[in-house]
């Protein structure tokens, strides 16, 4: 493993110095920023450049700009359209008693960084960290290749690739090919940057490969992709290198290793990251990656020294090369791809307006929404104008029952023979009026879930496939190909059951299919929802609980709130974890952090809401329906429920105590609240969730309401990003909306600081939050917050 090391600024070269104090974090990768940046940032209003110089002028972390290691200027997010709002920093700070103000400060004159001398001064310690890099490479390639039908190195036009393919270069044998998975999503700089470096590694093979649908179709067919449904990378990335190199050998199943250039994204624990990972990304393939440990700082010296190929994209400021349009990129990151790359974008930024069932008050409206990631946290298919219903599955103790429609049947049939020999149990296809019925019956009364999921996933992949390849690519067997119809143009699975071995790799993708799990609608499908007006068109509200305070175990025979406000009452508190699951009132330690902080506090609340997004079934089926910072007007969202209750009287009531919750509660107050209500007189026009980032212990009690809910301790990053109603619980993620990254790092810090309550692990290919609810419970976190 190559060791990490940190930097410190060097005023004489205005780069910087590597230094072995390796226990010093840095808390932000830096980059280079070159005259392109600087003109369209508008920060040369204030600095004096050449505007031909191509050498770096000054240094950035994140949104601060640096010079010789000084704070000269940072960039603050502003609403989309409006121009970036320059906070100048260091000796270029205006005085701001001064009529004049900024206006009248100097310009500072940059001169360039002096690389050679930077690279020159770095050259020992670079020296030692390039010559461990090859010799884990020779390592990794000598360990695996033998167990594998073929070895590239796969390439993406970023820095990382164009690093890790020198080295691989050096090393590897020159039959090794380099692999450009072209997504067609890629910034036309990119292009250029792979038809440039083919000429500079003689002898070498480069292979680009592409999906054989075209990017903007996808999304159309899929719907765009969010951070939850990332159906992009698999479809546009791994499914055709793998694909492509089993042509290339004459195989229908290869085992493939993959050199990538992945870098830790905690560089404080990077060290202790494995390097090199078995069927991490796919089933089929071995990911190397032997700079996982480098950081920023080390690859622009090695880039610099070795003068590679640089992507123009980090000369205009971008921080990253991707995709065009990517659910994982930043504001900044956006605004830098519409300016330089508006012709290439303008396609899919027209898909998301085109495909996402929303209507735009203007054109900047429609602009601030794609360009400032409205459509990133899309779960489900619920935002889009077009979907995939969900089909009914009617479960019972001896059998399941999937409905399909009956166009889907022929591809069922096929998709069935995937699954081994159900032992013990009798299935059948049959119709009934208009659509089909796919039952299976256990001969012992007692249903077989795991086969159960598969008959539902079978379903999902008839009704949704239109051969995007993802699942040929995971086959090992090659027993499954798709087939296009030269008459109809529709594609056509077949599975091969002499070859077939039941693996189950292509039922791998979320609900079996990246398609359907995309687009399903789940309102459309009949879910047991029993409950929902229970409230009695009542809401929980602040004066309630103060009530509740006062009364105690007398709480029913209360004259604070009329007669059908108690026992509407009483189900919110149970549901709220205000009291004890049981017929007597007892109140919890949760009712005592309301008494401490006040029963209209907003930390209060939230911890109320973590609660009821798991056991109430009217906030949980609103929030498993619902996308953050999309209004849903009343009238869409009683339509969106009536797929599944049928009865208007139950919706209203349901509805009316779902927005007397929101109107009455600190959840709907403030310029940013957690449930945005638009009024029209005293009625509720529309909802809106926004995404929040809220208290680490509110995250805390969250997890351990969900470990509760659910009778364990482990769950996965990506398996809390989505939210489902007939799914087992709701984490704090789809609660509150705020991004996986931030979820992380507060997982990090509480794991830190309290290792008995919570442990995590964010490496490569693992992603897993470890609670402990065999010795801890929700009371602990709440006893935490009550020593606020």
């Amino acid at each position: 493993m190559a060791r990490l090391y940190s930097y410190e600024w060097d005023k004489r070269t205005h780069g910087y110095r590597l230094t072995t104090q390796t226990g010093k974090f840095v808390a932000s990768e830096i980059r280079p920023v070159f005259a392109e940046e600087l003109a369209h940032t508008g920060l040369e209003a204030r600095l004096a450049f050449d505007p031909k110089e191509r050498r770096p002028l000054l240094w950035a972390k994140q949104n601060v700009y640096l010079y010789r290691g000084d704070e000269i200027a940072k960039l603050n997010k502003t609403r989309y359209g409006q121009l970036l709002d320059i906070e100048w920093k260091g000796t270029l700070h205006g005085d701001e008693s001064s009529p004049e103000g900024a206006k009248t400060s100097r310009k500072e004159k940059l001169v360039p960084v002096d690389v050679e001398a930077m690279v020159a001064k770095n050259r020992g310690i670079m020296t030692a960290l390039v010559a461990d890099t090859l010799k884990r490479i020779k390592e990794m390639y000598d360990a695996y290749a033998k167990k594998c039908d073929a070895a590239y190195i796969g390439f993406s036009g970023g820095k990382d690739s164009v690093v890790l393919l020198d080295l691989c270069h050096k090393v590897l044998p020159l039959d090794v090919p380099v692999v450009f998975s072209d997504t067609d999503m890629e910034l036309p700089d990119t292009y250029r940057v792979w038809q440039e470096i083919q000429n500079r590694y003689e002898g070498r093979p480069f292979l680009k490969v592409s999906a054989k649908t075209p990017a903007l179709e996808n999304w159309r067919l899929f719907g765009p992709p969010s951070q939850a449904l990332r159906w992009c990378c698999s479809v546009h990335k791994s499914t055709p290198a793998i694909l492509a190199l089993k042509k290339r050998l004459g195989k229908s199943s290869i085992k493939t290793m993959a050199f990538v250039g992945v870098r830790g994204e905690e560089s404080q624990r990077r060290s202790g990251y494995a390097d090199i990972g078995d069927g991490l990304k796919s089933k089929s393939q071995v990911n190397a990656m032997p700079i996982l440990a480098w950081s920023s700082h080390e690859l622009w010296l090695y880039i610099f020294e070795h003068d590679l190929v640089l992507n123009e994209a980090y000369r205009k400021g971008l921080s990253r090369v991707g995709c065009l349009m990517c659910p994982m990129s930043n504001d900044r990151q956006n605004e830098l791809v519409q300016a330089n790359y508006h012709e290439a974008v303008t396609p899919f930024a027209d898909v998301i307006r085109d495909t996402i069932d929303r209507e735009f008050s203007s054109e900047e409206d429609a602009d601030a929404f794609v360009y400032y990631g409205g459509w990133y946290a899309r779960k489900s298919g619920v935002s889009l104008k077009h979907v995939i219903a969900t089909p009914g599955v009617e479960r019972k103790s001896d059998r399941v029952i999937c409905e399909f429609p009956l166009e889907a049947k022929p591809a069922l049939k096929e998709w069935l023979k995937a699954i081994r020999k159900i032992e013990g149990a009798e299935s059948s296809i049959f119709e009934d009026g208009q659509r089909g019925l796919l039952q299976c019956v256990w001969t012992n009364g007692k249903v077989d879930k795991a086969v159960s999921k598969w008959l539902a996933y079978a379903v999902h992949k008839a009704i949704a496939c239109t051969g995007c390849d993802a699942c040929e690519a995971e086959c090992p067997a090659g027993a499954l190909r798709f087939k296009k119809d030269l008459f109809s143009g529709s594609v056509k699975v077949s599975i091969d059951e002499a070859t077939c071995v039941h693996c189950m790799r292509c039922y791998a993708p979320s609900n079996g299919c990246w398609r359907y799990y995309s687009k399903r609608y789940a309102g459309a499908t009949t879910m047991n929802i029993s409950g929902i007006n229970k409230y009695i068109s009542f809401g929980l509200k602040p004066e309630w609980i103060e009530v509740l305070a006062n009364e105690g175990a007398n709480f029913r025979q209360t004259t604070a709130l009329g007669n059908r406000m108690v026992p509407s009452a009483v189900t919110w508190f149970r549901e709220a974890g205000l009291i004890e699951d049981s017929t007597t009132i007892t109140t919890t330690p949760l009712l005592e952090v309301g008494k401490k902080r006040g029963f209209s506090d907003l930390l209060f609340w939230q911890l109320l809401w973590s609660r009821l997004a798991n056991t109430s079934p009217l906030v949980k089926w609103y929030i498993c329906n619902t996308d953050f910072n999309t209004g849903y007007a009343m009238k869409q969202i009683d339509e969106m429920l009536a797929q599944s209750v049928e009865s208007a009287s139950v919706r209203k009531g349901a509805l009316s105590s779902l927005c007397q919750l929101v109107k009455a509660s600190p959840l709907g107050e403030g310029d940013r609240p957690l449930i945005e209500t638009k009024m029209k007189g005293r009625v509720v026009e529309k909802l809106t969730r926004h995404s929040h980032t809220i208290d680490p212990l509110v995250v805390l009690y969250g997890l351990y309401v969900m470990s509760e809910k659910a009778g364990r301790g482990a769950f996965t990053v990506r398996q809390m990003m989505t939210a489902e109603f007939d799914g087992e619980v709701v984490s704090p993620l789809s609660a509150f909306g705020f991004t996986p990254d931030e979820f992380k790092k507060q997982c990090m810090g509480l794991a830190a600081v309290y290792p008995d309550l919570i442990a995590c692990s964010f490496t490569l290919g693992l992603d897993e939050v470890r609670l402990f609810p065999e010795t801890k419970t929700r009371d602990d976190v709440i006893e935490l917050i009550s020593k606020k």
